[in-house]
C-alpha cells in the first residue's frame, strides 16, 4: 500500500518526571514525525531544548500543546474520583483535533481514545485501588469504584476504546492480562548506546530517579537507601578504592528533595557520589567509567500485592551494559528480560548475594571483562533503531486495517 501521512497525536502528562516512560514518548515523537504530521499533548508547556538536549531527540518536526488547565470545580472532581474529571476534560480537547491516529503513552491514564483508531502504550496497568484501602483512602477507594461504575468509566472500560495495546515488557503484559483480561503487543522501550567504554574505574554506579516513597502502589522504589546500606558495609571495597554513584533526576515535589537531601546526608563519609539532573554528556562519561552496575527496584515489596513497583522494563540497565557495566539486578519484572543469569550479569534475591556477586566482580577480573563483553552485545537488541522498526509495524497494521475497513 502506498506510503499515507497522518495526524498522530501522542498523549504523556508527566513529561516533567524526565523518566524512562518520557523518553519513549519523545523517541517516539521524533521517530514518527519523519514520516507523519505529529502532535505532542501535555498538561503544561515543556522547555523543549532542555528535553532534546536531555534525551539526545530532535523535536523539530513535532508540535507541542499544552492542554487547557481545568479550573477549581475539575481540580476538585480529580481528587474525589482519582483521574476521571481530567480524563474528561481533556478527551473533550482532544475529540475536537481530528487526529487519525491517537497514542496515549500517559502512566495510569483513564482516558478514552478521542480518535477513530487509538494505541494505548501501557506501562503497567492501574487500578482505581491504587488509592490505599486503609481508613478514608479505603473508603475514598470504595467511592470512586462506585462512580466508575455509575459512569462506566472504570480503567478496563477505558482501555477497550483502544484499537491496539502495547506493553513495554512480558512483566507488563502479564499482569495487563491478569488486571484488564486484554491481550497486548510487545514494545521495548528505545535504549541508546553509551559506548564505547572507557577505561572501567573502581565505579560501582546506579541510575534512576530520586522519588520519595510513598503507600500508594502507583510509585516506584527505586532502593536507592538500601544500595547505600549495603556499600556502606563493604569496607573492604572502600580500602580498594571502590565508589558507589548514585545519578538520576529529583522529583520536583518536597518529599522527593527531602529524600534526595537524605541519602546525601546518609553518605557522608562513605566514598558515596551523587549525580542529581546531570546533563546527557555527564550520564554517559559514568555509563563508560563504572564497572559495575547496581538495580533494586522492587526489593522488599511483595509482587503479587504491589507488583507496579517492581521494574517495569528497565532502561538504565541496557544503558549500563551498553557501555560494558556489569549489571547485577534484583530479579523481578523487566530486569530478568534484559539480564540473563551468569552470561551477561548476575541476578539476585537477597542483600547477601548481592555483596557476594559484588565482590566476586571485584576479586575476578577476567570474569568482569567477559561478563562486559556479552553483556554490550546484549544491549543491541533494545536499540532505537529496533524500537522504531516495531513502532512502524504497528503504524502500518492500523492503516492497513483502516483501509480494509473503507
Amino acid at each position: 500500500m502506498d506510503e499515507m501521512r497522518c495526524n498522530i497525536g501522542i498523549y504523556n502528562l508527566q513529561m516533567k518526571a524526565m523518566g524512562g516512560g518520557e523518553k519513549l514518548t519523545l523517541v517516539l515523537a521524533e521517530h514518527l514525525s519523519s514520516t507523519h504530521n505529529v502532535s505532542l499533548f501535555c498538561a503544561e508547556p515543556l522547555d523543549i531544548p532542555s528535553l532534546e538536549q536531555f534525551f539526545g531527540v530532535d523535536l523539530s518536526r513535532v508540535t507541542v500543546t499544552s492542554l487547557n488547565s481545568v479550573g477549581p470545580l475539575v481540580r476538585v472532581a480529580e481528587k474525589m474520583f482519582g483521574g476521571l474529571a481530567l480524563s474528561l476534560h481533556h478527551y473533550r480537547q482532544l475529540k475536537k483535533t481530528n487526529l487519525d491516529i491517537f497514542i496515549n503513552n500517559s502512566y495510569a491514564s483513564r482516558l478514552r481514545c478521542p480518535a477513530s483508531q487509538g494505541i494505548f502504550m501501557c506501562m503497567f496497568p492501574h487500578t482505581a485501588q491504587h488509592l490505599g484501602q486503609n481508613g478514608i483512602r479505603g473508603i475514598r477507594s470504595t467511592f470512586v469504584s462506585w462512580i466508575e461504575r455509575r459512569l462506566n468509566e472504570s480503567p478496563g472500560k477505558a482501555i477497550d476504546s483502544y484499537l491496539k495495546v502495547v506493553a513495554i515488557s512480558q512483566y507488563s503484559a502479564d499482569w495487563l492480562r491478569q488486571m484488564w483480561k486484554r491481550g497486548s503487543q510487545i514494545i521495548y522501550p528505545p535504549c541508546d548506546d553509551m559506548g564505547p567504554p572507557a577505561t572501567k574505574g573502581n565505579i560501582i554506579l546506579n541510575v534512576g530517579r530520586f522519588i520519595a516513597g510513598a503507600d500508594d502502589d502507583q510509585r516506584h522504589h527505586k532502593g536507592q537507601e538500601i544500595l547505600l546500606e549495603t556499600f556502606s558495609r563493604m569496607t573492604d571495597l572502600h580500602r580498594e578504592g571502590w565508589e558507589l554513584h548514585f545519578a538520576g533526576s529529583v522529583g520536583s515535589d518536597e518529599s522527593s528533595e527531602r529524600f534526595a537531601n537524605m541519602l546525601r546526608n546518609k553518605a557522608e563519609g562513605f566514598p558515596v557520589f551523587f549525580h542529581f539532573n546531570v546533563r546527557r554528556d555527564e550520564m554517559q562519561d559514568l555509563y563508560r567509567r563504572a564497572a559495575v552496575y547496581w538495580h533494586a527496584t522492587g526489593y522488599g515489596v511483595d509482587v503479587n500485592r504491589y507488583p507496579a513497583k517492581h521494574e517495569h522494563f528497565g532502561i538504565a540497565t541496557v544503558e549500563a551494559m551498553s557501555a560494558g557495566a556489569v549489571p547485577a539486578v534484583y530479579s523481578s519484572g523487566g530486569q530478568k528480560e534484559i539480564v540473563t543469569n551468569g552470561v551477561d550479569g548476575f541476578w539476585w534475591d537477597d542483600i547477601d548475594t548481592l555483596v557476594s556477586q559484588t565482590r566476586r566482580l571485584v576479586n575476578e577480573p577476567a570474569l568482569r571483562c567477559e561478563l562486559s563483553n556479552r553483556a554490550i552485545l546484549s544491549s543491541k537488541r533494545f536499540r532505537r533503531e529496533a524500537f522504531g522498526a516495531r513502532v512502524d509495524q504497528l503504524i502500518e497494521e492500523l492503516l492497513s486495517e483502516r483501509t480494509a475497513g473503507l
